[in-house]
């Protein structure tokens, strides 16, 4: 390895082009719950690009969701505006 192979901080430049965060399901599940209880609304592209997942991974994570919602009978319903490509939590 020399110079040209590593980084200002000496990390091997390929283990930096190659790393991708790893996103288990259940993690990025609570994480798109959680940006919902705070925020109320997610749009779909800053989830799949933040997490980096695809868009039927995505769409599988929201129908979890709403499961979630509906098989514990919370006091949330999980919408999808399509103007705004946006999923917003209505409730309370």
């Amino acid at each position: 390895m020399n110079n040209n192979d590593v980084d200002k901080i000496g990390a091997p430049l390929q283990l930096r082009r190659e790393h991708k965060m790893k996103v288990y399901k259940g993690q990025g599940l609570l994480y798109i719950f959680n940006m919902l209880i705070e925020k109320h609304q997610i749009m779909k592209n800053d989830i799949m690009e933040e997490l980096q997942i695809t868009e039927l991974t995505f769409w599988r994570y929201i129908q979890e969701i709403k499961a979630f919602i509906y098989n514990f009978n919370l006091p949330y319903e999980l919408v999808y505006d399509r103007f705004s490509d946006t999923y917003k939590l209505t409730g309370n």
